[in-house]
Formats: C-alpha cells, sequence, structure tokens
C-alpha cells in the first residue's frame, strides 16, 4: 500500500503549514489537525476528499493540485459546561471575543478559560480569523467532525498566540479544555439565534414593523429605513437580512466613517491588489465584493462622499471600472450583485445625495421607524429581550420587578432603544458586582424600582442635566406609598428588616418564593429570617 492509499498518510501530508499561514497572511488552504498515530480505524473520506482523490487521477502528473474553495462561516455554535448550545451568527463588521471577563461577546464560566482568551474577526482578505489572547491554557484547533478519543486537544493544532489563524466552516476551537468549545457552522440553524425568543403581544406600532420586515424579506427590492439615532435602524436591516436566508453576508457600511483619501476610499468599497502602496502586505476585497451574494447595509447614507455616490451608481447600473486600487489597467472585474439597504435619519430629499442614487435607494420599500414614546407598551417586552441575552451570553440571570418595569416606561429615552438596552446592560451589571461584593454569589437577581432610579440620577448628574421623576402612574404610587420599599437586591440577609420583608409578602400575596426572589436571597434563607424575626 502507498503512502496515497494510507488516510492516516494523506492527512499529515496534505495538512497546511498553519503556522506560517499565520504569519504571512491569507490562504485558501483549509486548517487542518494531527491525527493520533495508533487509532485503528480511519475515518471516512470527507467528500471534499473523494473530490480530490478524483481530480488527482484525472489530472496529468505532475500538475499541482488546486486549493480547496474557503468555506466562509456563518455562525457559531458554542458549547459551555452546564448550559445549552447558544448559536451566535457572524457579521464581518464585528468582532467576537471570547474569555472570562463579563465585558467578552459570550461569557465562559470555566476556570480553563481566562479572562480574555481570544477573538475572533473578519479580516481583509475576507477571512474569518482566531487570535488567542496570550491565555493561559492556549486555544486549540481541530475539525470538528473528526471521531475525538480520549482528550480531544491531542487532535487539535495548538494556537500559538498573537497570530491570525484562518478559520472555516467545519473548525473547531477549544478554550483551554474540551468543556468549552466553539464550531463554526455554514449556516445559521433556524430559530436558535442568541437572544431570540417568543414575544408576548406589544404595540400596534410593533405589529406593523414586523409586518414590514416580513414583506421585505420576500423580494429583493431596496429599502429605505427612516429613524432617529438609537431607534433599532442597523437591527431592522441584519432581520430582513436574516429572513431573507440570502448565501452572501450582512456588511454594514458606515458613510459618516469612510475614509476621505481617494486611494484609501478605492480600497475600502473595491479593495487592493497585495503592494498596491506601502503596508498592503495581503490582497484586501473592498466592501462592495464583501456584500456579494449578501446584504448591502448603508448606515448614515446621508454622509456618502460623492466618490462613493459614483462608485455605487456604477454598481447599480454595472458600467465604469470597478477593479481593486493597483490592479492591472485591463482589468475588468464583474460588478458585485447584493441586496441595498440604506438608513438615515433624514428624508432622502433633504441629504444632499445624488438625485438619481437618492431615487434609486427609495425605488422599494420604505420603513419609517417609530420612536420608543410610540410604543411604550413594548418597554417590558424589549426588556426581557435585553435580559435574555445577557443570560445566554453573558451568563448574568436577573430580572427587573414590575413596579422597576413601571418606571421604565414612564422616563423619557432620548437616545430610544439604545438608550433603554444600554440602562439595563449597566443596572445588571452594577448588580451583580454589588452582589459579588457582599458574598451573595450567581444568585438570580431581582432589579429593584430603587436601583433603577440610582443609576439614572447617576447618570443624569453626570451629564448636568437636572433629575425629574416622570408622573407617577398608579403602580408606582401604589408601590412607594402603600408600603416600605423594598430593598435592592444586593442587600444582606442578615440586614433584612420585619418591615421590608412583610413588605414583599404583602406585595406577592404571601407568596414566599416571589418574595425571596425580589428580596434577591433565596427562599430557605428567607424562611429562616423570618422565624429570627417572628414572622408566622
Amino acid at each position: 500500500m502507498t503512502s496515497g492509499d494510507d488516510p492516516k498518510a494523506k492527512l499529515e501530508s496534505e495538512a497546511p503549514p498553519l503556522a506560517d499561514e499565520a504569519v504571512a497572511g491569507p490562504s485558501l488552504n483549509r486548517t487542518s489537525f494531527i491525527p493520533l498515530p495508533d487509532l485503528s480505524v480511519p475515518p471516512p473520506p470527507l467528500p471534499s476528499e473523494v473530490i480530490t482523490r478524483r481530480e488527482r487521477i484525472a489530472r496529468a502528473p505532475g500538475t499541482p493540485e488546486p486549493p480547496p474553495a474557503y468555506r466562509e462561516p456563518k455562525a457559531l455554535r458554542v458549547q459551555r459546561e452546564g448550559l445549552p448550545d447558544l448559536i451566535v451568527p457572524l457579521y464581518p463588521d464585528r468582532s467576537y471575543v471570547f474569555g472570562r471577563a463579563p465585558e467578552s461577546t459570550v461569557v465562559f464560566a470555566h476556570d480553563a478559560v481566562s479572562r480574555q482568551h481570544g477573538r475572533l474577526s473578519f479580516r481583509e482578505d475576507h477571512r474569518w480569523v482566531y487570535r488567542d489572547l496570550n491565555s493561559r491554557n492556549h486555544s486549540f484547533l481541530g475539525e470538528a467532525e473528526y471521531p475525538f478519543q480520549g482528550d480531544e486537544r491531542a487532535y487539535c493544532r495548538h494556537m500559538d498566540a498573537s497570530k491570525d489563524w484562518v478559520v472555516e466552516a467545519g473548525n473547531l476551537i477549544l478554550l483551554g479544555n474540551g468543556r468549552s468549545r466553539i464550531t463554526l457552522l455554514a449556516e445559521v440553524p433556524d430559530g436558535l439565534v442568541a437572544g431570540s425568543r417568543p414575544r408576548q403581544r406589544g404595540s400596534a406600532a410593533a405589529a406593523q414593523l414586523e409586518r414590514s420586515i416580513n414583506i421585505c424579506a420576500r423580494h429583493q427590492l431596496p429599502v429605505f429605513i427612516l429613524g432617529k439615532s438609537g431607534t433599532g435602524k442597523t437591527f431592522i436591516a441584519r432581520e430582513i437580512h436574516s429572513r431573507s436566508r440570502l448565501d452572501g453576508n450582512f456588511v454594514v457600511l458606515n458613510c459618516g466613517r469612510l475614509p476621505q483619501d481617494a486611494s484609501m476610499l478605492h480600497s475600502e468599497l473595491l479593495g487592493h491588489v497585495k503592494g498596491a502602496f506601502t503596508g498592503a502586505a495581503f490582497a484586501r476585497v473592498g466592501k462592495f465584493y464583501v456584500a456579494n451574494g449578501g446584504t448591502l447595509f448603508l448606515d448614515e447614507v446621508e454622509f456618502l462622499p460623492p466618490a462613493a455616490q459614483d462608485f455605487l451608481i456604477d454598481i447599480l447600473e454595472g458600467t465604469g471600472s470597478l477593479a481593486p486600487l493597483g490592479a492591472a489597467a485591463d482589468l475588468r472585474e464583474p460588478p458585485p450583485r447584493f441586496r441595498l439597504i440604506s438608513a438615515s435619519k433624514t428624508p432622502l430629499q433633504q441629504t444632499g445625495l445624488r438625485p438619481d442614487l437618492a431615487q434609486r435607494l427609495a425605488t422599494g420599500d420604505v420603513i419609517v421607524l417609530p420612536t420608543l414614546e410610540e410604543r411604550r407598551e413594548d418597554i417590558p417586552n424589549l426588556v426581557e429581550e435585553f435580559l435574555h441575552r445577557l443570560k445566554t451570553e453573558q451568563q448574568y440571570d436577573a430580572s427587573f420587578t414590575s413596579d422597576a418595569l413601571a418606571y421604565l416606561q414612564q422616563v423619557d429615552w432620548p437616545g430610544q432603544i439604545r438608550e433603554l438596552e444600554t440602562t439595563v446592560k449597566a443596572v445588571v451589571a452594577r448588580e451583580v458586582a454589588a452582589s459579588a461584593i457582599d458574598g451573595l454569589g450567581a444568585m438570580r437577581m431581582m432589579i429593584s424600582l430603587e436601583s433603577v432610579k440610582a443609576y439614572l440620577s447617576q447618570r443624569q448628574l453626570g451629564f448636568g442635566t437636572s433629575v425629574e421623576p416622570p408622573p407617577p402612574s398608579a403602580q408606582v404610587s401604589r408601590a412607594t406609598t402603600a408600603m416600605p420599599a423594598i430593598p435592592a437586591g444586593h442587600k444582606r440577609p442578615s440586614a433584612l428588616t420585619e418591615a421590608e420583608i412583610r413588605a414583599a409578602l404583602e406585595k406577592h400575596q404571601g407568596n414566599k418564593t416571589r418574595a425571596a426572589q425580589e428580596l434577591g436571597i433565596a427562599l430557605n434563607t428567607l424562611k429562616d429570617r423570618m422565624r429570627k424575626l417572628g414572622i408566622a
């Protein structure tokens, strides 16, 4: 039997030099792993291996094999010990940090994972790359479909720190050990996206917005989204792309941050070849071509520079030179094809865009986003969505009391949904930190009205504005006048007074489980405190 017929020898001979790839930059070679030498039963060949072998037989002797096509991942499957699997969609405009630190994109609580263990990002050459951030127990790269036996790290490559490792669909990344793992997926599984959950019935404005999204997802016409800053324009664009089930990427082009230099703008939009200018160590794929087959989202389109408007018109009309910067003069690239979604705070006629471009942006659907003031009844749903995302990604288990939610519905939100989301995240993070200081551990947090008021007051003072509480609703006034204030969830159990416990019990009609949640303590702790205080 020759080495070409030996599966183990074949894997070793075809394994690409990943360490060199990490130094040199882009590569179309697939990442691989080192199998244990004593496996008695080799795995069945992958379809790509069968095709490669057939091509090898048909190819003339001595002709080099072309590298396999890069398999771009579209989502991650995150596996953490003791938790259900988490599906995270991948977007080229984002980077994803993994670690124990609360500010990580996905938090791993296992001790083998460092505070900032690794980062996944989309490189200029249209490749997803993983970089180990000098973690204590290292990162390991392997193949998800390989039949591991024993310690999985023995089948994987050690990923040297501070180097970019090109990864693709089908790869597996171990963070420290096999209990914390990330699998790169070729598609986003239906109904399993992080943060998604069934919603209760909301406002009429929310229902109309949902219908508009579903309509836009069923056609390929351009979409223009008009709304105030913070109303969720990027989120709506992502939803349209996701529900459209396009094969390509969702690419965000922030028009207000595009370079003013003509060459740099050309590189940003159409890409450049290796060596096109000083520092161009490898070729770059322009944003227009990254979006090929997917969706191009023009955020803050009112700031699109005139030169970029010309490029975009050329693409939409299929005319002009679309070659990357530094390419040969006779090179003619076919125009990319993408779904076009644009967004602005200003109506198109007032933006100063070229009239012919403005007409093209509005030839399909137009979605006018309602303000948060127009949909206050949706605030509880939005808060639950934010809390669910915090629980699945950051492992913060928290909920707001009914009077705290009522208060959030009453105050003004000049920053719209974005301000509401940052408020929820900040209040929960503050309560978790206070709970850790008080030694209460990772118990479920109940966010009280007092905690919300304290945060908003501090923030308003930081802005230099006066704190004017909203007109009290019947629910809020009843909670603040009919019974003593409920303590914040981080108060020590031994500091709870008889009046505070009786107030919690009265609020929940004697239900001790809900009263304990309200007080931020365990049920047995509440019962023990009640016995000590002589509360029947």
